[in-house]
């Protein structure tokens, strides 16, 4: 994607992403019901919202599953592009997982909170002004707690088993519509934490057991030259699925595919 370009909507982002989806390459032996289901909530997800990437899911496992690319070397938000702009799954551990704070947040090795303090006061991190800010910070929030030595990061539909979390890509208006669509049973309503790195939503979302919006810390929306329009609402894989069922039952859903922008 190109760095200031306002991310498509409605019938320009639809032509794009199906015709993505429809070319998925699943493998013979991990097709199945729940792959099928997962590209029917994914392709409706997309046209109904007008989604530019197809949704994004991510799963822990105990054990390597011989799936996924595991031969780079990606910090979180790096494997999050290349999961949606390549089309393909990726398998992240501590050993190819290169941002240590990455690393923390997902659970794949727990750093001690005062080394990640220290990391968040040097140049090029710096977001804050001392280590005791950083401190802080970060004992306010959730703490990540590990939850596999493996995660699998990739496009929903080529998962066979049910994934963790699922992330969009998404801009203000659908960002709202997918909230809408999950208070109809009364979820309650996201908290946004500042200064708060794309990993660390992983922790938050688990941990609270609600979706996050993530607004992109700059250093990660000028590397990865995503749209300054472009937000990751991150939630449960059965939130997403909830969201989905809601569309026919909620008023957020009656609106039918938001308006390609002017």
């Amino acid at each position: 994607m190109e760095g200031n370009r306002t991310a498509p909507t409605g019938k320009q982002a639809l032509v794009k992403t199906t015709s993505r989806l429809s070319s998925t390459n699943c493998s013979r032996g991990t097709r199945g019901p729940r792959t099928h289901r997962f590209e029917a909530d994914a392709r409706k997800a997309v046209e109904f919202l007008g989604l530019e990437w197809s949704p994004i899911a991510a799963k822990f496992s105990a054990h390597s599953e011989g799936t996924g690319d595991s031969s780079r070397k990606l910090a979180i938000c790096e494997a999050l592009d290349v999961a949606k702009s390549e089309n393909l799954v990726l398998s992240l551990s501590k050993v190819n997982c290169s941002c240590f704070g990455g690393k923390h947040f997902t659970g794949l090795e727990i750093i001690p909170v005062e080394t990640l303090a220290s990391a968040l006061t040097k140049e090029n991190h710096r977001i804050f002004e001392s280590k005791d800010a950083a401190l802080a910070s970060i004992r306010k929030q959730p703490q990540p707690v590990k939850r596999g030595e493996f995660l699998s990061l990739g496009p929903l539909e080529k998962f066979a088993k049910d994934p963790d979390l699922v992330f969009l890509f998404v801009n203000p208006a659908q960002a709202d519509i997918m909230l809408g669509l999950l208070s109809f049973r009364g979820a309650e309503p996201f908290t946004y934490y500042p200064a708060s790195n794309i990993c660390s939503t992983i922790t938050n979302v688990l941990a609270k057991n609600r979706p996050e919006i993530n607004l992109i810390a700059p250093f990660e929306r000028t590397a990865r030259k995503w749209s300054v329009n472009e937000l990751i609402l991150a939630m449960l894989f059965k939130d997403f699925e909830e969201a989905i069922e809601n569309i026919s039952k909620s008023a957020y859903g009656s609106f039918g595919t938001i308006p390609t922008e002017n």
